[in-house]
């Protein structure tokens, strides 16, 4: 038994009522105070009263049709007439939790606590049935959200790819403007290697003096030996410098890119020898395409 004679049972049955606030100031203060006191209601009063918050934002107000307000009206005109010809006939109306004045004290006390329960647990089935119907709608809102945010994150994902493919595309084609202003700008210098090799490979120097770039493009060049690269060198009145090593494609052509400073009256040749595929120091045969600088 607790408080005004409300047992743990009944306040237990109420705490869904008084978590959506529809209990009455008598019994609300009863429930509070069984709360206060149980440690058993007092967590699940407080689970009640966060689901009932979130239910608020959740479920969206949804009108009445006109056949419900037609059913509804209808109800309550009948339960007023039925009311109207009881009060007629002199028949006591009685409401649950109403004790005629005269009844002994523990009747009252028992039929206080029989309406009280009763009123509970009518309470606490309609608010379970709304927590049902609003439970749900907010399950399926929480996946809709899930699924706009999945589908946010898969756009945003394709949206960066779609942003470092724009990059890398626009990396290439000022790579490509480079490469075409070091073939073809004003300060360019081409000399054409001849070759020593009876298959005839041929090939271009271009050396962008404005800008100290180099380009090498051959032709016919036939595949080194297994283990074994091409390596280009700009040859000087004092050193042979390495401008990188290459292997040719399938179809002979190569071309390979180097930035290297040398005063324009410094070169006295541009060369191309067989090397180990690491490179060499310097050259270890003899060049089979060579070129001297005019």
């Amino acid at each position: 038994m607790t408080n005004d004679g409300m047992t743990h049972d009944e306040a237990r049955d109420a705490l869904g009522a008084l978590a959506l606030d529809a209990l009455d100031a008598a019994d609300r203060a009863a429930v509070l105070a069984h709360v206060a006191e149980c440690a058993t209601c007092r967590p699940e009063f407080a689970t009640l009263q966060d689901a009932a918050a979130e239910l608020a934002y959740a479920v969206p107000p949804v009108s009445m049709s006109p056949q419900q307000r037609n059913r509804v009206r209808a109800r309550l005109l009948a339960r007023a007439a039925a009311d109207s010809a009881s009060r007629s006939s002199g028949a006591p109306v009685r409401e649950a939790g109403v004790v005629p004045i005269g009844t002994a004290p523990s009747a009252r006390a028992a039929a206080t606590r029989g309406g009280r329960g009763a009123t509970a647990r009518w309470l606490a089935i309609a608010a379970g049935l709304i927590a049902v119907a609003s439970v749900g709608t907010l399950v399926r809102v929480m996946r809709e959200r899930d699924s706009m945010s999945q589908s946010l994150r898969v756009a945003a994902a394709a949206q960066g790819s779609r942003a470092v493919a724009m990059d890398s595309l626009r990396a290439a084609v000022a790579d490509r403007e480079r490469l075409i202003a070091n073939l073809t700008g004003p300060q360019v210098a081409v000399m054409t290697l001849a070759s020593s090799n009876p298959a005839s490979p041929t090939a271009r120097m271009f050396w962008d003096q404005a800008h100290d770039a180099w380009v090498f493009v051959g032709h016919n060049l036939q595949a080194p030996k297994a283990g074994r690269a091409y390596q280009l060198w700009l040859v000087t009145p004092t050193a042979k410098i390495s401008a990188g090593t290459f292997v040719p494609g399938a179809n002979g052509e190569a071309v390979l890119r180097a930035t290297y400073a040398l005063p324009k009256n410094s070169l006295a040749a541009v060369a191309v020898t067989d090397e180990p595929s690491a490179g060499s120091a310097q050259p270890t045969t003899a060049p089979f395409l060579v070129v001297a600088s005019k």
